[in-house]
């Protein structure tokens, strides 16, 4: 019998090898055809997750769990020694009845590793058999097995499962309890409302927090009350970050006045963030004096999060503010959604603040979020700062501040524009500065698109033949009938469609990709 070092060593190579198949490094490997022993691939799982670190046996746990996205396709054909495809049955297949058997035993172990990964792939079985195994292992009398049950029961999700749940809120052990609560918010079931509100008052914080957690994903507006009262009052940060995030996901107005008060008070840095992301969840226009106050918050986290909330919640009231974060904020992040806020709300008032970030910020991305915003707006204000931009040193800004100004379609941009699509180093660049061109539909712009048409990348020259067929010009027509001779039958098409009034398919519109939301 391996020593427990051999055992370990074993379980890091094979857990291992289980993660390079979440990544998905290498080209795909040929799944054999003929019948597999499911049950043997099972145990063999099990041997290899027994006795591993806990860290590493919970990145393969996130792995089991995210096997379906598809990343078990694309696994090098060795798999890191995995001559007898148990690791790849894992990421890839349903286990069937007789690994289920297996799987559920495993429940039963001692091993938390062997029980974690068990109830992840006894989980993705979704069978009658799997399901009734489960609820008979909620009922155990190890609590480990009581509490991966429980976890199995909520990636699987199976609607009979609720009211053995809640029966589990209750259990001596609070990993049951914590488990239980997890699951029934993954299961969204109404019913689990009241018993999880009662879990709010459980004496493990753990629990207290998953708990607030499924209330959240529930969105129990009857659990309200309850959850700004453990905002306010718990002693634990991280059960006050769960109620301040369910009560964001339960977007009841009534949460205004507890998230207003967490945001202004809390000594965790963490529990004003997620405050701030609850009111711009609301999108309580009462909120942006306490939000303006976060913007002097020491916590750059809360800060970048005050910025965000303001911008969605789109009151003009919070210009002002915003913009003074934009200019005087030493941190990048909380310049970069303050930018981001002022566009989204569009008050001409934040112009004259915006042009001055796109040409003077030091960091890039604020300028293009700058950019951004300013197209945003379309105020004919922000062109020549935007005209301006298209020399700037990042590419990123000048496709951006190209796009701008395609939104805002002025005329005085036509030059500089011609410019960059002549001359921008960069392709992106380029494209954009031709569909930009084409969005303004000034005759002027013709012979700079006419000589695009001969430019070394396909997406310049779409864009380029787009935006002449938005001229109502007669150049603009010479150059189609010039097209008619190309070499290339899809330039010749495509002229001919034009000519024909008929339609030409501009490439995608390159707006830019706005901020992602921020959730807690």
């Amino acid at each position: 019998m391996r020593g427990i070092m051999e055992v370990r060593h074993a379980a890091v190579g094979t857990l291992t090898a289980a993660l390079v198949l979440m990544c998905g490094v290498g080209s795909a490997s040929t799944v054999p055809t003929e019948s597999v022993d499911e049950a043997a691939l099972a145990r063999e799982i099990l041997a290899a997750a027994r006795g591993a670190p806990p860290l590493l046996c919970g990145l393969a746990g996130r792995a089991v769990d995210g096997r379906f996205g598809g990343w078990g396709w694309f696994a090098p054909p060795d798999a890191l020694g995995d001559t007898s495809g148990a690791l790849r049955w894992a990421m890839t297949d349903q286990p069937d009845a007789a690994a289920v058997g297996v799987l559920l035993a495993g429940l039963e172990e001692r091993d938390d590793c062997v029980r974690a990964i068990a109830a992840r792939l006894v989980a993705h079985a979704g069978t009658p058999a799997a399901t009734t195994g489960l609820l008979t292992a909620l009922q155990s009398g190890n609590p480990g097995t009581r509490a991966a049950s429980a976890l199995a029961l909520g990636l699987a999700t199976p609607p009979e499962s609720v009211d053995p749940l809640i029966g589990r809120l209750g259990d001596d052990a609070a990993d049951v309890r914590r488990a239980a609560a997890w699951a029934l918010g993954v299961l969204e079931d109404s019913r689990a409302g009241a018993p999880l509100r009662r879990a709010l008052a459980d004496a493990v914080a753990p629990v207290r927090a998953a708990a607030a957690q499924a209330l959240g994903r529930l969105e129990d507006s009857a659990a309200v009350a309850a959850l700004a009262r453990v905002l306010q009052n718990d002693t634990d940060a991280r059960v006050r970050r769960a109620a301040a995030a369910a009560l964001g996901q339960i977007e009841h107005p009534a949460s205004a006045e507890a998230l207003t008060r967490a945001l202004a008070g809390d000594g965790d840095d963490e529990v004003r963030r997620t405050a701030a992301w609850g009111l711009g969840q609301l999108g309580h226009r009462a909120a942006e004096n306490a939000l303006g106050t976060a913007l002097t918050d020491s916590s750059t986290a809360v800060r970048e999060m005050a910025t965000w909330a303001m911008g969605q919640i789109e009151d003009k009231a919070a210009v002002p503010a915003l913009s003074r974060a934009l200019r005087a904020d030493a941190a990048v992040e909380v310049r970069r959604r303050a930018a981001w806020a002022l566009g989204q709300i569009q008050d001409q008032g934040a112009v004259e603040t915006l042009a001055a970030a796109l040409q003077s910020d030091r960091d890039r991305e604020v300028r293009k979020t700058a950019a951004w915003a300013l197209g945003q707006i379309e105020a004919e204000s922000a062109v020549p700062g935007l005209r301006a931009a298209l020399a700037d040193s990042a590419a990123g800004v000048r496709r951006t501040a190209a796009w701008a100004l395609g939104q805002i379609e002025s005329r005085d941009a036509v030059p500089a524009l011609s410019t960059a699509l002549r001359g921008d180093a960069d392709a992106e660049v380029r494209s954009t500065a031709a569909w930009a061109l084409g969005q303004i539909e000034d005759p002027a712009a013709v012979p700079a698109l006419r000589e695009a048409m001969r430019d070394p990348a396909a997406e310049v020259r779409r864009n380029a033949i787009w935006a002449l067929t938005q001229m109502d010009d007669e150049t603009a027509r010479d150059a189609f009938v010039e097209m008619l001779q190309s070499t290339d039958p899809d330039v010749r098409a495509t002229a001919a469609r034009a000519l024909g009034h008929g339609h030409v398919n501009p490439q995608p519109r390159p707006q830019p990709r706005p901020m992602p939301r921020p959730f807690p």
